[in-house]
């Protein structure tokens, strides 16, 4: 783990060299990393953006060579890691200055639809027009729905179709990969 609480997370990178054989291109700590995105301890690095589909595969270029955003592009895709910390045996809901509290819909400057209900240890209620594909890496967390709850352990994969949902650390860090493809509601999100 770095000194900031960031664990880093290698990325390999292949691509061909000028004689057309394989070689890696990148290898390292992936270099977009948003700290405490929406709240202290929740972690995002990106590791891999495309931004249309079919995927350009002839650049050697970082993809993720641009601002943060959290929705992938509209016809795109975006592979990301979220590390997410626990919730602290001391904590005092009073003091936290996370808070958002539940609110009618409001659709966020990125085109994700949210209804608050935040705090340092659980998300915004939230609703993107994505597919998502969610592995769990390490840890546990639990994944919040209209319909209950849902906790996860490593091994585990979620499959988000632009659904109502917001996530929770109570008990134990967690470590967990999202590939986000862009996609679109047939109309727009109602409670």
């Amino acid at each position: 783990m770095a000194d900031d609480g960031v664990i880093p997370i290698r990325r390999v990178v292949t691509g061909h060299d000028e004689q057309g054989r394989s070689c890696v291109v990148f290898d390292g700590p992936a270099p977009m990393v948003r700290k405490s995105a929406f709240q202290l301890g929740t972690n995002m690095t990106d590791i891999w953006v495309i931004d249309e589909y079919p995927a350009d595969i002839s650049s050697q270029s970082d993809a993720t060579d641009r601002p943060f955003h959290f929705e992938p592009p509209e016809a795109g895709a975006v592979i990301r890691v979220v590390q997410s910390t626990a919730r602290r045996p001391d904590y005092d809901p009073a003091l936290d200055t996370y808070i958002v509290p539940a609110h009618p819909l409001e659709k966020t400057e990125g085109g994700t639809w949210e209804r608050g209900g935040q705090n340092l240890y659980t998300t915004r209620i939230h609703r993107s027009q994505t597919l998502d594909f969610g592995i769990m890496l390490a840890g546990r967390r639990t994944l919040l729905l209209d319909d209950g709850e849902y906790e996860l352990e490593p091994g585990d994969v979620v499959i988000q179709i632009g659904s109502w949902h917001s996530w929770s650390n109570p008990d134990e860090d967690s470590l967990m990969a999202f590939v986000m493809i862009g996609g679109e509601f047939e109309e727009e999100p109602t409670v």
